[in-house]
């Protein structure tokens, strides 16, 4: 008998094909990102360069602009706030990491997609904070008949925002029938 056969090898709680999902959508979704950043900044150039262009009037325009702070420019005018924010993306990636794949919860597809979307867009906005000192936005979201005027923003953003909204979904969501009548059995 072989000695590795007797040593019993751990189980993973989650399909193989999770983790090739998760990267697949964490790095696809971050490179869109970059890529997008880099098209925009070549074609519109540097904040304040030339004037938005226009895609749907009094709605949706292209605009330049660079963000030290997080989503929307929150904590910009922190000193090193790119920084701190960067440094806070790597600590959220290993969590999300560690919860996913050592802790099992990509045992959950619907988890898995929500937090390689996160990871995928604190990627993007993480590469910009470390290589460029702040994000790059580009898309400015703005409904003048109501005066709506939201923070210029990327896909990275974007990216965090559904995966975050996918979490509060998925924290939300009944437990199933069956999970409720288990646990009195599992009780007594």
């Amino acid at each position: 008998m072989n000695p590795e056969e007797l040593v019993p090898r751990p189980r993973r709680p989650y399909p193989p094909g999770r983790i090739v999902l998760f990267w697949a959508i964490a790095l696809g979704g971050a490179a869109f990102d970059l890529s997008t950043k880099a098209y925009f900044f070549r074609w519109i150039g540097e904040p304040h360069a030339r004037a938005p262009v226009t895609v749907v009037r009094d709605v949706l325009e292209l605009q330049t602009s660079y963000n030290p702070g997080a989503l929307w420019g929150f904590m910009r005018d922190v000193p090193h706030s790119s920084l701190i924010f960067a440094l806070l993306s790597i600590v959220a990636a290993a969590g999300i990491w560690i919860w996913l794949f050592v802790l099992g919860a990509a045992a959950d597809r619907r988890l898995t997609v929500a937090l390689a979307l996160i990871m995928a867009g604190a990627l993007g906005n993480c590469y910009d904070r470390l290589a460029l000192g702040h994000v790059r936005d580009f898309v400015h979201l703005h409904v003048d008949a109501i005066n709506f005027d939201c923070a210029i923003f990327n896909f990275a953003d974007n990216m965090l925002v559904v995966g975050a909204v996918l979490l509060v979904l998925l924290a939300l969501r009944p437990e199933s029938r069956e999970a409720v009548k288990a646990e009195p059995a599992a009780s007594a």
